[in-house]
């Protein structure tokens, strides 16, 4: 395979997914959005998908909730719907919106694209799920089971912070 020259487009976005690594969202916005004016110079008639999903990340990232960054990871998605990569984003950007349920299935998505998606394994690694209740035979919802969840949630942060200090 031939080594292809890197377009300035590409450089523009590889430069905005550095400045997003670094948290410097305004600057990783401004190299999408370069990104994607480049490709349309470039000749391009539609930006490239991940342009588009990177910013609508970005755009999330820095504002908390964004609802042209949902629109934008949720526009990629439906155009490439191929690449774990804008899974991944558009799974943070629910997450960044509270919707839980569509942020797990959008990751479940990515991984069955690509199994060991790092970015995906990393971002699920975050969000625990809840273990199983204390005693099995009341259900999850019963005031014992909660109030011995929140005793043996309390515990494990206490004995882990104990192990922590003691390294």
């Amino acid at each position: 395979m031939a080594n292809t020259p890197i377009t300035p487009s590409e450089t523009a976005w590889r430069g905005g997914v550095q400045a997003l690594e670094r948290r410097n969202y305004k600057e990783s916005i401004s190299l999408f959005q370069q990104a994607i004016d480049q490709e349309r110079t470039e000749g391009a008639k539609n930006p490239k998908m991940k342009f588009v999903s990177y910013l609508g990340l970005a755009l999330t990232l820095s504002q908390g909730k964004s609802e042209e960054g949902l629109k934008l990871c949720e526009q990629a998605v439906k155009r490439e719907f191929f690449d774990p990569d804008l899974y991944c984003n558009l799974g943070i950007v629910y997450l960044r919106h509270r919707m839980k349920a569509p942020a797990f299935e959008a990751f479940q998505k990515g991984l069955n694209l690509k199994a060991g998606h790092s970015r995906i394994l990393e971002e699920l690694e975050k969000y625990d799920r809840r273990g199983e209740p204390v005693l099995s035979f009341l259900p999850r919802g019963h005031y014992v089971n909660r109030l011995l969840g929140r005793v043996r949630f309390r515990l494990r942060h206490l004995f882990d912070g104990a192990a922590a200090q003691q390294t």
